[in-house]
């Protein structure tokens, strides 16, 4: 076992107390004797902990080059040197004395998870910010390790950070990381594990100490508050802090209470303000630290700041930003087009020759499977590979940091809506799925942002969405359909924006005070990161379609199946004369001035409420099951042989449409008419160009998923989400009116 850690000499910093060693000696050997220690990674939004936690776990936690990407507490376990060690990511903290939601979980972690050591990651580019967090972790009676991590990125500005000087300066070792590249993360987990120890702590003004000394004495015989948290929860009465007040109160602990009003009556008189002098002083400390630590911090232009003048210009910053989505749509249709058609083609029609052969001693079951299933789950599995090529594009968006770059563009368009450039990380969540959007929410420091977001989230069109978008656009606009998408989620921002001035001038009030917004270093992410993301929420909706979709065409299925009408027999009855069919046609009426007034568009629009991607098996399911009732039987080896040409074929044609993506005179590299989907073609004889637009304009802004409306009374109540889900069903109905009549005439 290693021998207990002796604190170095400390530098001359005035203003710093060192710990006593026989405590630093006492805390090493606990850590050494946990049989399971529990660590918390703490630090600064944006300096890479959960790249630091995958790093050293070999775990898959969400990775983002932004702020805000953690929004609760996420868990890994390891091994290391025999040891199981348990580790906590905390969400993004700039400081202890919570503003946001993020910032309250952070700190209630550190006072109630009652941790074995803290792994305290530091921005090795931005120490002076980071290290004011530090010096609030240093107030808590826990063993801290010091990971300085994105030390390439510092080297890269020119500077020069001295690992040692930092680490006598604070008392604690402090390990050089580049967590991107598991460098240094072996040394790191020895640090933490074998020689965390007490760090020094901020000397404040006389008066202040004083209080706190009292404060903290009178809490060593209250066994409900925590012995590591006392000085800390001492120095945030003297703050004033609403939040401890307000734990300590609910806990009974008047006496304490009354106690800190005395002091901070005290030190009022000596006209002293607590808040200001305990900040002050810790600024003052954090300043001295950075410039031990980087004694000459001559930092050189970097390449982000370069390229930040084109991609932030005044001018083209937002042209640039609508140009890339388009470019990510352009590349989506053009590259998995191909798969999409032999999915919702070829594949599909080999699949139910098998079924027919291999149930057709059971006709029941034939016709559950290969008139619903296969048509139903296989049109929603179609759209992996568009969703596959999205998720890998926005991921690298995300992780390039560009992404962050594009909130601060937003930030002067979101500022005249009553929102400031950070509740646009939210909204662009959004786009890939509703539900963590809403709880990214919790990013932001005013409830009534958090309320306002949640509530015009739902017209960023999530992923499910995208299925019914391609579809129709290869049904009815084989020649537009990128520019088809990409204006569809440009009208949802569009009304999303608008909802939120609105809501902003009467319900939802701004409350004043502003928020930082952070810009981080572009980085060029790693392709094996970027396919585990995409590959990761691919996944998560083929999972979805294996169990909500499957379930819910099997409903429809049913429902079809059923007759309206006595003397009519079970899964024989005409699909207009099934129950389903009649409850649609009874609806339907009320979608006839939006142009899509048949049972069949309205039917596939009730089950989306489930999910939307559910909308387009209910099509697949509508339009094809009967056609798909009685496939050809297909035999093993021939199916193999027209999947193997068919998937060669797409390859093909895939890798030939990729310079496409560029030649703007040929906006598109969709579908034509002639290699259209069985589905596809159904469709196009069942809408016209201004009714089908209609139809994807409602399917854009028409209620939220149930998933999402139960993330949303989870956060907000049960209120909020169903006056979203009200207001946002009419939305629909009127900007759909509008887009018909508008396009009836134009088309």
């Amino acid at each position: 076992m290693t021998a207990p850690l002796v604190p170095p000499p400390l530098p001359d910093l005035g203003g710093l107390r060192r710990p006593d060693a026989a405590a630093c000696a006492a805390t090493v050997a606990r850590l050494q004797g946990a049989r399971e220690p529990r660590v918390v990674v703490v630090g600064n939004p944006n300096v890479g902990k959960t790249t630091l936690i995958n790093a050293v776990a070999g775990t898959r936690l969400k990775v983002g080059n932004w702020s805000g990407v953690t929004v609760e507490k996420r868990e890994a376990h390891l091994s290391h040197a025999g040891r199981s060690v348990h580790l906590l990511d905390l969400p993004g903290a700039y400081s202890l004395s919570p503003h946001t939601p993020e910032e309250l979980i952070a700190r209630t972690a550190l006072m109630d998870e009652a941790p074995d050591a803290v792994m305290n990651v530091l921005d090795a580019g931005n120490l002076e910010r980071n290290l004011y967090l530090t010096l609030q972790l240093m107030d808590f009676g826990l063993p801290v390790a010091v990971a300085l991590n994105l030390v390439d990125e510092a080297r890269d500005k020119g500077l020069t950070v001295d690992a040692a000087a930092l680490s006598r300066a604070l008392g604690v070792p402090v390990i050089e990381t580049v967590a991107s590249r598991s460098v240094g993360t072996a040394d790191l987990m020895s640090g933490v594990l074998d020689r965390a120890t007490l760090g020094v702590a901020v000397r404040y003004p006389p008066a202040i100490e004083e209080a706190a000394q009292d404060l903290t004495f009178r809490m060593s015989g209250l066994s409900t508050l925590p012995p590591h948290a006392h000085r800390y929860l001492a120095l945030a009465l003297l703050e004033g802090d609403p939040s401890v007040r307000g734990r300590l109160a609910a806990t009974g602990h008047q006496p304490l209470l009354e106690a800190a009003d005395a002091h901070l009556a005290s030190l009022e008189a000596r006209g002293l303000d607590p808040l200001i002098e305990i900040a002050e002083a810790r600024y003052a400390r954090a300043g001295d630290l950075a410039r031990v630590a980087v004694p000459q911090a001559q930092a050189r232009r970097t390449f982000s700041e370069r390229l930040d003048r084109l991609t932030l210009h005044p001018l083209l910053g937002i042209p640039l930003f609508l140009g890339l989505v388009l470019l990510v749509f352009r590349l989506t249709f053009s590259v998995a087009s191909p798969f999409v058609d032999l999915i919702g083609g070829p594949m599909q029609d080999i699949l139910s020759g098998w079924a027919s052969a291999g149930l057709a001693w059971f006709p029941l079951a034939r016709d559950l499977v290969v008139g619903a299933i296969i048509p139903g789950v296989g049109t929603v599995l179609s759209f992996l590979p568009t969703l596959l090529v999205l998720y890998l594009a926005m991921s690298f968006l995300e992780d390039s940091g560009y992404m962050a770059r594009a909130a601060f563009l937003m930030d002067r368009a979101m500022r005249s809506v009553g929102l400031d450039g950070r509740a646009f990380i939210p909204l662009i969540l959004g786009f890939g799925c509703n539900v963590p959007a809403v709880y990214a929410t919790r990013t932001l420091e005013r409830r009534s942002d958090r309320v306002l977001v949640s509530m015009i989230l739902p017209f960023m069109s999530c992923s499910a969405r995208l299925p019914v978008y391609v579809v129709f656009a290869a049904a009815l606009f084989p020649r537009s359909g990128s520019w088809l998408v990409w204006g569809l989620y440009v009208l949802g921002m569009a009304v999303a924006f608008l909802f939120a001035l609105v809501l902003r001038r009467t319900s939802l009030p701004a409350e004043g005070g502003g928020v930082l917004l952070e810009l981080p270093p572009y980085r060029f992410p790693a392709w094996r990161v970027l396919w585990k993301h995409a590959w990761r929420r691919t996944a998560s909706f083929a999972r979805r379609a294996r169990t909500t979709v499957m379930g819910t065409v099997a409903v429809v299925w049913l429902l079809l199946a059923l007759p309206a009408v006595s003397g009519q027999k079970f899964a024989t009855v005409p699909p207009q004369e099934s129950l389903f069919g009649v409850v649609s046609q009874a609806v339907s009426p009320i979608f006839a001035p939006l142009g899509f007034g048949n049972w069949q568009a309205t039917g596939a629009l009730v089950p989306g409420f489930i999910a939307k991607e559910v909308v387009v098996g209910t099509l697949g399911q509508i339009y094809l099951g009967e056609q798909a009732a009685a496939p050809a039987p297909l035999g093993l080896v021939a199916g193999i042989t027209q999947t193997l040409g068919a998937t060669w074929d797409a390859v093909k044609a895939s890798v030939s449409a990729l310079p496409t993506v560029l030649a703007l005179p040929s906006l598109s590299a969709d579908a034509s008419a002639d290699t259209q989907t069985p589905l596809a073609a159904a469709l196009a004889r069942a809408f016209t160009p201004a009714s089908g637009l209609a139809y994807l304009v409602f399917v854009l802004l028409y209620t939220p998923c149930i998933a999402t409306v139960g993330a949303m009374a989870q956060e907000h109540g049960r209120r909020i989400a169903w006056v979203t889900v009200a207001y946002q069903l009419a939305t629909a109905w009127i900007v759909g009116l509008i887009v018909y009549q508008i396009a009836s005439r134009v088309l």
